[in-house]
């Protein structure tokens, strides 16, 4: 019997080989390298390799063709791109189970003892695995039920037998990972933050190292996850993009990005964050210095 669609592409999607040879992203980076500075040159080449064990090479172009909006034969020297490629891949290789129990197998190598990993997910980053319309439905029912925030700890482990199966088969995971909500809503931030960049390169330039900076506050997984991403959200859309649209009076931004993220350090409350941030506008401390 004939299947109807070629079985190497269903073996591709379906069983998780790459789409794509890692020489396909190999192929880019040598073209993009020449373009590069020696130091994000390094950086970029880690990065390539470490998308392509997080995910695969298809993965890794995408980080590729995102530096690539910064450096080429047609662009000018970008001074923050070390900076932003850094960020990008550590974003990119976000916190979800499955790239933990990657991380807990790769470190019980053979002869070694790997300590058990503990990490903390909320229940709707479960939901963010499952494809977009099904992970809708179910933040919907457990936003419905207020559990969407709460704490679920899972145990990754190398150790032989049960523990190790368990590790293994969430690790397996990762194939599914690019059809998901999460996955989705990862590439949209990402896109933003690059997007909110390039605004600021255009109004302020001396305040761009500000908001690359701004990526720090979003890590780990779970509710501090939650909180950042949240966090970036409100100095974004109450203090960036106000700016940026000349919505506000003008203030130095660059400044302004420093007290702010000094405060968004210690994990505050969004709407504490918001405040601050709307006592620091009203004040205007900062006022821009225009000639």
């Amino acid at each position: 019997m004939k299947l109807p669609v070629d079985f190497r592409l269903l073996k591709e999607r379906y069983l998780g080989e790459a789409s794509r040879k890692p020489w396909v992203a190999e192929k880019r980076l040598a073209e993009l390298a020449p373009f590069l500075p020696p130091d994000t040159k390094e950086i970029v080449r880690h990065a390539v390799t470490s998308l392509m064990a997080y995910q695969d090479p298809d993965y890794a172009l995408v980080y590729l063709n995102r530096v690539g909006r910064y450096a080429g034969s047609d662009k000018a020297p970008c001074a923050f791109l070390a900076s932003v490629a850094s960020r990008m891949e550590e974003r990119m290789r976000y916190a979800d189970p499955p790239s933990i129990a990657q991380a807990a197998l790769a470190d019980g190598g053979e002869g070694s003892v790997s300590p058990t990993r503990r990490v903390s997910f909320c229940l709707c980053d479960f939901a963010g695995m499952l494809p977009p319309n099904a992970a809708d439905t179910a933040l919907q029912v457990m936003a419905y039920l207020r559990l969407s925030q709460r704490a679920v700890v899972l145990k990754f482990s190398s150790q032989a037998g049960w523990k190790r199966h368990w590790t293994e088969a969430w690790a397996l995971l990762r194939y599914a990972r690019t059809y998901s909500r999460r996955a989705k809503t990862e590439n949209a931030w990402v896109e933003r933050w690059l997007h909110m960049i390039d605004r600021v390169r255009a109004s302020q330039p001396e305040a761009v190292m500000g908001m690359v900076q701004t990526a720090d506050i979003i890590s780990g997984s779970g509710a501090d996850y939650h909180r950042g991403i949240a966090n970036w959200n409100v100095i974004v859309d109450c203090l960036v993009k106000p700016v940026c649209d000349g919505a506000i009076a003008p203030i130095d931004l660059a400044a302004a990005l420093r007290v702010v993220l000094h405060a968004a350090a210690d994990r505050p409350e969004p709407l504490v964050l918001q405040g601050q941030i709307d006592r620091l506008i009203a004040s205007q401390p900062l006022q821009l210095q225009t000639a």
